[in-house]
Parts: C-alpha cells; sequence; structure tokens
C-alpha cells in the first residue's frame, strides 16, 4: 500500500468514526445522558457556613496575633 492510499484510507476511517459519534451522541442517547446529567444535583452549601468562615478566620487571625 502506497504511502497516499494509507493516509486517504485513514482519512477515511476518521471521519467514519467521527460522524459515527457525532451522529450517536445528537439523538435519543445525548437526551437521556442530558436527563441523567440534570439529576444530580449539585451540593448545597450552607449560607451560614460561608458567612459566619470569614469572621472565624478574622478571630484566630486575632488571637494569633495577640499571641505573638
Amino acid at each position: 500500500m502506497s504511502k497516499e492510499k494509507a493516509w486517504i484510507l485513514f482519512v477515511l476511517v476518521s471521519g467514519f468514526v467521527f460522524f459515527k459519534n457525532w451522529m450517536q451522541y445528537t439523538g435519543k442517547r445525548r437526551m437521556m445522558i442530558n436527563a441523567k446529567m440534570n439529576k444530580k444535583a449539585s451540593p448545597k452549601h450552607s449560607i451560614w457556613l460561608l458567612l459566619l468562615l470569614p469572621i472565624g478566620a478574622l478571630m484566630l487571625a486575632f488571637v494569633l496575633f495577640q499571641a505573638a
């Protein structure tokens, strides 16, 4: 097999695989994947923890400043 024919075969096979995957993940399977991803909720963070974290850091810094 010549070098040119090998490259043409490689491009054709790569194009076929790309097209097959594109068709597979644009239809019904893509909708199923999206539906499964929507069910996974992001973890909820407590608003109180987010508000108290900077205050706790400032208090720790003040205690360490007094100890020095």
